[in-house]
């Protein structure tokens, strides 16, 4: 099977190592200056489960290249346009297309770029980002992977994230081949709307928040906003991971942030419409009171906004 990864950063350039690693036919479609920092260095992985590095294959353009059967698309949602540009040359009729995005809008813009039998579902957790240097840094053990089909994916589907599955689990990562996609992305997508929206609006972790007069009981109603927008969708959470992500979300003492508030802080452009404002919109439509995500999307655009008029870019 022939595995297309687009970009190495840390998602698709950790995930896509450990298949490198499993010895998986695996290119990497990147930029000019990424293609060289890996010509000359390689691709390395700092990892607690330990450190290793591979040779990868590069490319700078997909037009020169036949289809691939699985293309893989680890990016961030505010650059999923430019990301489908990229990847359609390799994207043919037996082709199937993989994203290891955060939340959900993104499965439907896919579906309408390459097709409905084309796009299968992903997700993934793992502390990780990419040193200055290039090298892949795992920040803490956990480095999970989840895929399955969609309801309408094609046929070919199953056998390609079953091949996709053994690779990986020949490596240390853990992974999960999903009976119902749909269910895993939305019980992620709750969780992370409420963490995203409630440390990012109050610029802090989650024990600063829920220590506070009234933290936990904003946290909790914007979780059941959340949660409820899930229910309405068709996909609520299962109970155990409704106590999971309630347990993490109201820990005394945690440090934990989403990854959104260091964007947010370090003046860079966030996910915040792929996930904080679509969870809103999604609770709008539905007569949802949506507790904190209204504030928190208010903010998010307002810092949109002002690296707008500022010239950052």
């Amino acid at each position: 099977m022939k595995i297309l990864v687009l970009g190495a950063g840390a998602i698709g350039g950790y995930f896509g190592a450990r298949l490198v690693q499993a010895g998986g036919d695996v290119t990497f479609l990147v930029r000019e200056r990424r293609a060289g920092q890996l010509e000359r260095d390689g691709l390395v992985v700092r990892s607690p489960h330990g450190d290793f590095q591979v040779r990868p294959q590069c490319i700078l353009r997909a037009e020169a290249v036949s289809p691939f059967d699985l293309v893989i698309v680890a990016c961030k949602a505010y650059d999923l346009e430019a990301a489908i540009d990229s990847v359609r040359p390799a994207v043919g009729p037996s082709s199937h297309v993989l994203p290891l995005l955060n939340g959900v809008a993104h499965v439907e813009r896919l579906v309408q770029a390459f097709g409905a039998s084309r796009v299968v579902g992903g997700s993934v957790a793992i502390p990780a980002t990419l040193s200055a240097d290039g090298e892949v840094v795992q920040l803490a053990p956990l480095h999970r992977i989840v895929f399955g089909p969609l309801p309408a994916s094609g046929p070919e589907a199953q056998h390609k994230l079953e091949q996709l599955a053994a690779l990986l689990r020949s490596t240390p990562v853990d992974v999960v081949l999903a009976s119902d996609m749909w269910l895993e992305l939305w019980e992620k997508f709750v969780g992370l709307a409420t963490l995203a929206a409630m440390t990012c609006l109050m610029r802090a972790a989650v024990a600063d928040i829920v220590e506070t007069e009234d933290g936990a009981r904003l946290m909790t109603d914007t979780y059941d906003a959340c949660l409820r927008v899930a229910q309405a969708a068709g996909h609520a959470p299962r109970e155990a991971a409704k106590t999971e992500t309630l347990n993490r979300l109201l820990q005394r003492g945690s440090a934990l942030t989403a990854s959104m508030l260091r964007d947010l802080e370090s003046g860079r452009a966030t996910e915040g419409a792929h996930i904080v404002g679509d969870m809103l919109h999604r609770a709008q439509a539905a007569g949802i009171e949506p507790a904190a995500l209204r504030a928190a999307w208010c903010h998010l655009q307002s810092h949109e906004r002002r690296r707008a008029r500022e010239g950052v870019s």
